[in-house]
């Protein structure tokens, strides 16, 4: 397994996007099954983590993006900050959400 050059983190803001219990969430769940395995396959995904409900925050909460709440993180491996935006722009929550990229300290 290659060794993760860039994180993804993935926001949305409460309230948005398709709710619990809906086809609308198990059609997006698919989606994000199928770009799991798809960037698995590609030998770029090298770990995924879907996050708990939890919002707490510590620290400066004086941003923009304070009301947006992480709930999942992508770690990959590609050869370029362009391909990892590449990837982010892939998404399926961008619609009511938003991906950063962070590259990875080596």
């Amino acid at each position: 397994m290659a060794n993760p050059t860039h994180v993804l983190v993935h926001r949305y803001t409460p309230g948005t996007g398709p709710q619990e219990g809906t086809t609308e969430l198990d059609a997006e769940m698919r989606v994000w099954a199928e770009l799991d395995a798809q960037l698995r396959k590609a030998g770029q995904l090298v770990e995924g983590w879907a996050l708990s409900d939890a919002t707490a925050t510590f620290g400066n909460t004086g941003t923009a993006a304070s009301s947006q709440v992480v709930f999942a993180l992508h770690a990959v491996a590609v050869d370029s900050d362009e391909a990892a935006q590449q990837l982010a722009a892939r998404m399926p929550h961008l619609d009511y959400g938003s991906t950063t990229v962070h590259p990875v300290m080596s």
